[in-house]
């Protein structure tokens, strides 16, 4: 068991030994401006895509926009096939419920002294 421990520690310690020896290795004063040119080429790459959509394709903006138009349409259809609701008088409730009813039991409710006050 101590013998694995020790071989653990020389090869960790021969390791470190070749690490200390190395040459430090220096930046080119370039290097940065290289690094911005090849980020800005990637781009225009990952952009060229997006202009054959006339530049502004994004499935948030494409779902958005089929949205307002359902809902602006469905507001159109309500709209146009609203019939209007015409409030009567108690008296015409009172005839059209005669006529779908009948009988001489609804000619309590039908007062028409009530609609001329």
């Amino acid at each position: 068991m101590n013998r694995t421990n020790e071989q653990r520690n020389a090869e960790v310690t021969k390791t470190l030994e070749m690490l200390d020896k190395m040459p430090k290795i220096e930046v080119n004063h370039h290097f940065r401006a290289r690094l911005l040119q090849r980020i800005d080429a990637m781009e225009v790459k990952q952009s060229s895509g997006a202009i054959v959509f006339g530049g502004a394709f994004s499935p948030k903006l494409a779902l958005m926009t089929l949205l307002l138009v359902l809902n602006i349409a469905s507001a159109v259809m309500m709209y146009m096939h609203q019939t209007p609701q015409l409030t009567g008088s108690s008296g015409a409730v009172a005839e059209s419920m005669n006529e779908d009813y009948g009988g001489p039991a609804l000619s309590y409710y039908d007062d028409q002294s009530a609609v001329n006050r």
